[in-house]
């Protein structure tokens, strides 16, 4: 449980004032669940001044640079000298020197850094909100609205405070402190370039890389260190290749987490994942994320304070993060995940590539066609570097944007939550991995066919998941109490004088308290017929990979108008309107 903020004065020393302030900034953005008091980890000396939330063992100083997360290289790596390589791993990296300030971001931009420059103060920090504090104003960035309705996140490129910028992965940005100048070493270009290779010899390539970078784990206290487990490809890779190259320890253990009720349903996450701990001999717990008998304005609050408004994907954090709060109280270091970049399902037009990475547009959709236009809201247009390249593949754009998109924007945020309680890391996601993937042909990522093959020679005899284990988003959003909060907050006068009335009366048109599955569908049915129906539901589990069909439950198919063929389920987006208020309201400092 690390979040960090690095200020560096060019003209003034910063003083014990400036420590006071660091420390109530760190408590500030402690979750509310948390009984015992962390230690927080504050130096101030001279012109710098940082401070670490909750600074654990896994914490790396060198003098007054900081990296946290891991690395996955072995020996002496000089992680922390400015202008240095950029090493292989999972973290976030702050490095100081008589000259220079360096943040570096890793391969994945699995760790979010943001920053600020202005005449005479430079700030860094894991955290917006830990920044506008600091800085003890806030100035809205409009430009967010569009991309938290289509995407549920912040979209590719901005912050809630205009002022701030978001580190793009696999960057550096160095402050010249006597000229004060910024230097950006962007090595984000990335590239899907086919290497000349028989499949045979890929697939070696992507299994030493896989090797090398889990056999780097034995760095670790493995008694301190959990790995999610699931019921599918990934994170049981990680396991099986832990086995192989470290061996499982005595005190190492495996978690799963969802419904009560999942652990005995064939198919399920959580029983597969159960049943993979057993074959393999490892300890196992199972944590169950049933809706929180707290307030349901308690649950909504602590999820947004501890991701910051950054993604609305809710349904897993339910609980009340009771799960990360006992991994808090139970001294359990970090999490090792098996997020991954490997390739997915099959794409035919710009709309499945960019709706199976979630990098959809208002323009996307029926009901948000209009939106910008109607309510005057900031225009919203993909990035040019993001945008699909002369003569590249659907299906390497696909992987591209959700190298450069997806998973520093959609997964890091993800991260973020769970950074409120302990370490998060992603070995999956290594430079040296990911280097190999973007050397693979389209037809050996597609359905990820070369390290499935790969996978399959050493797993387990245990069929995949089909079924997930947490709560049904709809059903979450669409329940009485959820309804109410939602009403509530988006017809507040706050929202009013935010949005405007006439928007707010839209986004409170479209709030059901009923599940309306049945209901779309007959309208469909009735306006496509059902063999047409019928066709579409198969198109879709031929184009879209397996991580995004919880977000399809979340929009359903409509009558195509023009280019959009997308509608937004209400109170989806009317949950994407509430955090908005939210989080304008706390940094705002008015909630």
């Amino acid at each position: 449980m690390s979040k960090v903020i690095y200020a560096y004065n060019r003209n003034y020393r910063f003083d014990k004032e400036t420590e006071k302030r660091l420390a109530q900034i760190c408590n500030e953005l402690l979750p509310d669940n948390i009984s015992t008091m962390p230690n927080h980890t504050i130096c101030v000396n001279d012109r710098t001044a940082y401070a670490v939330m909750n600074s654990n063992s896994s914490l790396c100083k060198s003098e007054s640079s900081l990296l946290l997360g891991c690395l996955y290289e072995n020996g002496d790596i000089d992680w922390h000298i400015p202008q240095g390589r950029f090493p292989d791993g999972s973290y976030a990296i702050f490095r100081n020197s008589d000259d220079y300030i360096e943040l570096v971001s890793d391969a994945a931009g699995s760790r979010t850094i943001w920053y600020y420059l202005d005449d005479n103060l430079f700030i860094a920090s894991t955290s917006q909100r830990a920044i506008i504090l600091f800085l003890g104003d806030f100035v809205f960035d409009e430009r967010v609205i569009p991309w938290m309705l289509s995407t549920g996140s912040l979209g590719p490129e901005f912050s809630w405070d205009k002022r701030l910028k978001r580190l793009l992965a696999n960057s550096s940005v160095l402050l010249d402190k006597k000229n004060w100048t910024l230097f950006q070493n962007n090595q984000n270009d990335t590239i899907f370039s086919v290497k000349s290779c028989s499949r045979e010899q890929h697939k070696t390539r992507l299994r030493d890389a896989i090797s090398r970078t889990i056999g780097a784990l034995i760095s670790i206290d493995h008694s301190k260190w959990t790995l999610a487990l699931s019921g599918g490809y990934d994170s049981r890779a990680i396991l099986c290749f832990i086995k192989e190259q470290i061996g499982i320890s005595r005190d190492f253990k495996t978690v799963t987490w969802g419904l009560e009720k999942s652990i005995n349903q064939e198919g399920n996450d959580a029983k597969i994942a159960q049943d993979i701990a057993n074959k393999l001999s490892v300890q196992h717990e199972y944590h169950h994320t049933d809706i929180s008998p707290e307030p349901i304005e308690t649950i909504v609050n602590r999820f947004i304070l501890c991701g910051e408004g950054r993604i609305a994907r809710i349904s897993g954090y339910m609980d009340g993060m009771e799960i990360w709060r006992k991994f808090y109280d139970e001294g359990v270091v970090g999490i090792i995940r098996g997020d991954q970049g490997f390739g997915y399902a099959r794409v035919s037009s710009e709309l499945t590539v960019r709706a199976s990475i979630r990098c959809t547009l208002c323009s996307d959709f029926e009901n948000l066609k209009n939106i910008i236009e109607d309510f005057g809201l900031p225009a919203q247009e993909l990035p040019t570097d993001l945008k699909r390249r002369e003569e590249e593949s659907f299906s390497s754009w696909r992987d591209r944007l959700y190298h450069q998109y997806t998973l520093p924007t959609e997964f890091a945020a993800l991260s973020d939550i769970k950074l409120s309680y302990v370490e998060v890391i992603n070995p999956l996601l290594s430079k040296s991995i990911l280097s190999v993937v973007r050397n693979l042909p389209d037809r050996l990522r597609t359905n990820k066919s070369i390290y499935k093959e790969i996978f399959d020679s050493i797993g387990p005899d245990i069929p995949y998941a089909d079924k997930v284990a947490i709560a049904d988003r709809q059903n979450i959003l669409r329940s009485k109490e959820f309804v109410e909060l939602l009403k509530n907050e988006i017809n507040s006068s706050y929202a009013n004088q935010l949005f405007g009335s006439n928007f707010v009366r839209y986004i409170l048109s479209g709030i059901s308290e009923k599940t309306p599955k049945s209901l779309k569908t007959k309208k469909i049915k009735k306006s496509l017929g059902t063999n047409k129906v019928k066709r579409i539901k198969e198109s879709i589990k031929l184009l879209v990979p397996q991580f995004v069909k919880s977000w399809l439950r979340d929009t359903v198919l409509g009558p195509k108008v023009g280019s959009s063929v997308l509608k937004l389920d209400g109170n989806v987006l009317a949950f994407r309107v509430f955090i908005i208020i939210k989080m304008h309201k706390m940094l705002k400092g008015s909630d």
